[in-house]
């Protein structure tokens, strides 16, 4: 919302706060799409339409590539499934999502086209390449990395180094567009990482229980298993096929190479690099995907194709029942988090500060999550209410289409609890409208200090409280004027 107003509205006060990134970040498809999306639907409906397009993309997209690569095997999208609803779409990395649907249609096109000796077919590539880009920097990378496997692998044996070459030389074709803002986007955002991971056995074995799938902690540790052993079985029957049929192994090669690497990265690899950060959980997702689409370069015998449809069908159903059962357990807690929303003016300012990670809802119920709940929650009432919201986590990180302008971020230390406020925030025509405060009642902030400092400022420019939920979670202050 504020990206469209931004854009629409040169006048507007809010370009004295943020300014637009005009840099070719690779992280803009889904912000763009929402700008466009804005100007039809309400905003909850805006987010709605790019969220069918990310869940109903998935296995379509998916089927899309593995009738790419064999006819008859497309059935296996079901084993899918059970991937849409990962921890990274819980967690709201939307563009990684959307990039997920991206790499598999540029995966089936190339297969389906250029593949298939149709070099016209390369302008198509060339775009969906581009939208890769828009998207997210590590799928893309991925894509460059499959797709090379792919020429190698999969070249003619007659033809030899020749079509290698010409591969190559197509490959190289549709990426050019994109290669130098790769190249700038490092060159801006540098190679720093975070520590070195360890403990390499338990990264082993946190992706065999497709720990990138966990989001609501130990209680959904069996689903995944049965996921996980599913996916197991079907690698069992694929060995058989191989060795029942003598299926040549070219077809298999660039997927299963595709997978070692990228279970290399997930257990060697740390999880912050460039900027981008929770990396571990993104290899993994797109190891289990590669596993998939080499699953269908094998013919299957029908009854186990029958039985691997059925159980899959099965698993699937009953991940995604415990995943709805668990969401509609924090409906209680979002209510009351949205029960603020007939206190709010339109056109004013809010800051919404956590002091606790609340896990217990107010019915009693407590939900053991990976992350915090209602961490983003006053997003969605700010942009409802048409209220700005002084903690616009995206603006903080730099590589989004906003950013604070220098000395005007509200919050230091976001990630104390509570955060520190930014001696801005103490001019008067900056001060906001509201203090949204979570948790405060709940638990000791985890920053005493942070917590004085809060405590002062309420005083300072003589807040009053303007509503407190049932449970006393949820405390609005609003400043006199």
């Amino acid at each position: 919302m504020l990206l469209k107003t931004l854009w629409l509205d040169p006048g507007s006060r809010w370009h004295q706060l943020l300014v637009l990134n005009i840099n070719p970040e690779p992280n803009y498809l889904s912000h763009i799409l929402l700008v466009g999306l804005l100007t039809i639907f309400p905003p909850w409906l805006a987010e709605k339409v790019i969220l069918t397009l990310y869940v109903v993309g998935f296995p379509l997209a998916l089927r899309y590539l593995l009738r790419a690569g064999r006819p008859g095997t497309d059935w296996l999208a079901v084993l899918g499934f059970p991937l849409i609803y990962s921890a990274l779409f819980v967690w709201g990395f939307y563009n990684f999502c959307l990039s997920l649907v991206l790499l598999l249609l540029v995966l089936g096109y190339w297969q389906r086209w250029t593949c298939n000796g149709k070099n016209s077919g390369i302008w198509g590539l060339a775009g969906l390449i581009i939208l890769l880009y828009a998207a997210n920097p590590l799928t893309y990378l991925v894509s460059g990395l499959l797709l090379g496997l792919l020429a190698i692998f999969q070249s003619p044996t007659k033809a030899g180094f020749a079509a290698f070459l010409r591969r190559t030389g197509w490959l190289l074709l549709a990426y050019l567009p994109t290669l130098p803002l790769l190249g700038w986007y490092f060159w801006q955002k540098g190679t720093a990482t975070s520590a070195p991971a360890q403990h390499y056995g338990e990264n082993f074995a946190d992706w065999l229980h497709l720990e990138p799938l966990a989001y609501f902690g130990s209680a959904e540790g069996t689903y995944r298993w049965l996921v996980a052993g599913l996916i197991l079985l079907a690698l069992a029957g694929a060995s058989w096929q191989l060795l029942r049929r003598q299926v040549q192994l070219k077809a298999v090669l660039p997927w299963a190479t595709g997978t070692l690497l990228l279970l290399l990265a997930y257990i060697i690899l740390p999880d912050a690099i460039s900027g981008g950060s929770i990396i571990r959980p993104r290899w993994g997702l797109l190891s289990y995907l590669t596993i998939l689409v080499a699953l269908g370069a094998l013919p299957w015998m029908p009854r186990l194709r029958l039985f691997l449809l059925g159980a899959g069908t099965i698993i699937a159903i009953i991940f995604l029942g415990f995943r709805f059962q668990k969401f509609a357990s924090l409906q209680n807690g979002l209510a009351e988090y949205r029960s603020v929303s007939p206190y709010l003016t339109p056109g004013t300012t809010l800051l919404p500060l956590t002091y606790a990670q609340v896990t217990r809802m107010p019915n009693g119920q407590d939900v053991k999550t990976y992350i915090s709940i209602f961490s983003h929650a006053a997003s969605y009432l700010c942009i409802e209410k048409d209220v700005f919201n002084y903690d616009n986590y995206e603006a903080n990180t730099e590589y989004f289409p906003l950013t604070w302008r220098p000395g005007c971020a509200p919050l230091l230390e976001a990630e104390q609890l509570p955060a520190r406020l930014a001696p801005f925030l103490y001019q008067p025509h900056h001060a906001p409208t509201y203090l949204l405060l979570w948790g405060r009642q709940a638990a000791p902030a985890a920053s005493t200090t942070n917590a004085r400092q809060i405590a002062n400022y309420i005083n300072h420019f003589g807040y009053v409280l303007r509503f407190r939920s049932a449970s006393g979670l949820l405390e609005l202050y609003q400043r006199p004027f």
